[in-house]
Formats: C-alpha cells, sequence, structure tokens
C-alpha cells in the first residue's frame, strides 16, 4: 500500500511540476492572470505531494497516524483554498484578482493560521471512536469546524455568476471544474475522519487525473476573453409575425452580439425573445436560408476570415474566443466546414 501511494504521489509531483513549467512558459499567451495562478498553483500542490511522499518512508513513518492531524489538517486547508483561486480568475475576469481574493479566502486562512500558530493544545484522536468520545472538546470542534468550511469552500464555485461575455470558459469546462473541486473536498474530508486507506487511494487518483485534464485543457482548449470593438448591425423593418420575430432576432444577434455567446442555443433564443423554437427556426429558413446553428457558425467564421484578411497574423486564439469559441477543436472543425479548407490552407493561401 505504501508504495502504492508512493508511486500515485511522484507521478503528480512530476505532472504538477512539468505542468506548471509548462503554464509558466505559456502564460502570456493570455489576457488576464489564469495561467500565472495555476502554474503557482501546480507548484504549490507538487510540494504537497512530495512532502507526502517523504513522510511515507523517511523515518518510517506510519502512513495517516491519527484524525485530525493539526499540521495536515491546516496545511490541506490552504491548499484546498487555492483551487478557488484558478477558476474564479477566468470565470469572472477579476481585474484585481488579490484584492479579491484577499477579501474572499480571510476567514479560511484566519481559522488556519490560528489553527497552525496559535500554541492550542490538541487532543490526539487515533481511531474515529476516539473522534465521537471527544467531539465537545474545544479543539476537536474547532478542527471539525476547520474542515467542515472547506467543504462548504469547495461546494461555493456553483454560485459564482456565470457572464458569457466576461468569462474565458463555458459553463461545460466550469461544471466540471466545480465536480472535480467537489469531488476532491469530499474525498479529503472522509479521509480526515476516518483516515481509511481508501480514501487515501481515491483522494490521491483524483488529484492525478484532476491536474492532467486541467493543464492539457488550459493549453490546449480555453480561449481567453479579448478586447475587440463592439460591431454594429442593421435591424430591418418588417410586418408579419416571422418578420417582426426576425427584427428582435437580428438586434439580439447582431446589434447585441449575441452570436458571441458560447452559450446561445435555439432554445434560449426563443426563451430570451419569448417566442419558440418552431417560428424562430422558419424566421432563420425565412431570411438566413439556412438552419439556426448553421447561422450562428458562419456569423463566427465570417468574422474570423475578415479579421484574417486584415491582418493574416492576428492572434487566432483571441479571434476565436470573441467569435464565440471557447474551444479550439470547435472552432477548427466549423471553419473547415464552412470555408471547405483547413484554417492552416487557408492561412497559406492568404500569403
Amino acid at each position: 500500500m505504501r508504495l502504492i501511494l508512493s508511486v500515485i504521489s511522484a507521478l503528480i509531483t512530476f505532472e504538477l511540476v512539468a505542468g506548471g513549467i509548462m503554464l509558466w512558459m505559456r502564460r502570456k499567451e493570455t489576457n488576464d492572470y489564469s495561467r500565472y495562478v495555476l502554474a503557482i498553483f501546480c507548484w504549490f500542490t507538487s510540494l504537497n505531494s512530495f512532502f507526502f511522499i517523504i513522510r511515507h518512508w523517511v523515518g518510517n513513518i506510519v502512513v495517516n497516524e491519527g484524525l485530525l492531524e493539526p499540521e495536515s489538517t491546516f496545511a490541506s486547508i490552504i491548499m484546498q483554498m487555492t483551487y478557488f483561486f484558478y477558476p474564479l480568475v477566468f470565470i469572472r475576469s477579476i481585474s484585481k484578482p488579490g484584492r479579491t481574493l484577499t477579501i474572499l479566502f480571510a476567514p479560511l486562512a484566519a481559522i488556519a493560521a490560528v489553527g497552525m500558530f496559535a500554541g492550542i493544545q490538541y487532543t490526539a484522536l487515533d481511531t474515529f471512536a476516539d473522534l465521537l468520545h471527544n467531539i465537545w472538546k474545544p479543539d476537536v470542534m474547532f478542527r471539525l469546524f476547520a474542515v467542515t468550511m472547506m467543504l462548504v469552500y469547495s461546494f461555493a464555485l456553483f454560485l459564482v455568476p456565470y457572464d458569457w461575455q466576461k468569462s474565458g470558459a463555458d459553463k461545460k469546462f466550469i461544471l466540471k471544474y466545480s465536480l472535480g473541486f467537489c469531488s476532491i473536498g469530499l474525498l479529503l474530508f472522509g479521509l480526515f475522519i476516518t483516515h481509511a486507506r481508501i480514501f487515501t487511494i481515491l483522494h490521491q487518483l483524483s488529484m492525478l487525473f484532476f491536474f492532467f485534464w486541467l493543464i492539457w485543457y488550459e493549453l490546449k482548449e480555453r480561449l481567453p476573453i479579448p478586447e475587440y470593438d463592439r460591431i454594429s448591425g442593421v435591424k430591418d423593418e418588417q410586418y408579419d409575425v416571422i418578420d417582426k420575430l426576425w427584427v428582435d432576432v437580428t438586434h439580439l444577434l447582431v446589434e447585441q452580439q449575441g452570436w458571441r455567446n458560447p452559450e446561445l442555443s435555439l432554445q434560449s433564443l426563443s426563451e430570451e425573445l419569448a417566442s419558440n423554437r418552431t417560428y424562430l427556426g422558419e424566421a432563420f429558413k425565412k431570411f438566413a436560408g439556412c438552419t439556426f446553428s448553421e447561422y450562428v457558425a458562419k456569423r463566427r467564421i465570417e468574422f474570423i476570415v475578415s479579421e484574417l484578411k486584415r491582418n493574416p497574423k492576428a492572434n487566432l486564439q483571441a479571434l476565436f474566443s470573441y467569435a464565440g469559441f471557447r474551444q479550439r477543436s470547435t472552432a477548427y472543425r466549423n471553419f473547415q466546414k464552412i470555408m471547405g479548407v483547413t484554417l492552416t490552407e487557408y492561412l497559406e493561401n492568404l500569403k
């Protein structure tokens, strides 16, 4: 068991150190602090994994020798706080992350500081029965309160408002990250109060796969939000129901740049216009000669093409993101479908 845990921890340590280096080397590709935060986040967590290995081998120390050990408990709370930093930076595009995050995490940081440096005499808890027997002691209650607050913070990401115009990721990624974050928090909570080997293994494996996916997504898929001038559209006056609906559609999609919304769908558009999918579908066929999905994809690709004609050396990920794409693979696939050539071939022809 010790060997298995050490191998997993070694893989996590290598993954985080290497991933942090790659993120730091490419930190200036984005216009936010996300890669700075994630790189530091990776390195900080790699130290925790490294010390986990040392803890298992140096001095023949037994794995998880007690429940709610102060050192492990409060150090893990600080580490868990860092899980919140990265998504908060790009979900809300915080302009001054230092001040915002300081205010947000001051309570949890204060709890960790008191727990580690206030000189509290802690009761030893060797088993779950010891925990139940001493649960009303102030030091035990304080530690339980601390890990409970950590769990509350784990679920708090679900409460962060989503605004597609300010967010550098789509809802699916945010949901996956939040679920992964909560899963790690729950496993850590279970580990703290039971020290069952199954929680240790699952927690380590969840860390391994979570960070691999996270680093891959940041470097290969996520597109940051660029700064661009607004695009103006033209609203045509029409008369019948479908025609009037199309006026509202063009006002929303063109004048308000609704086509840039990565969460835009026929259902969400019909709800916003207080209409229904059938009428909207008819409006797109009548005035655009295509389906809703084709119309949105065409507008996004036309924008990218016009920008590339103006500046063939334009930042592709900035263009993709502004156009409403949040994943590179989707942007490339739509480009080839509409233009009939790959983006690489198109750029070659512009030279």
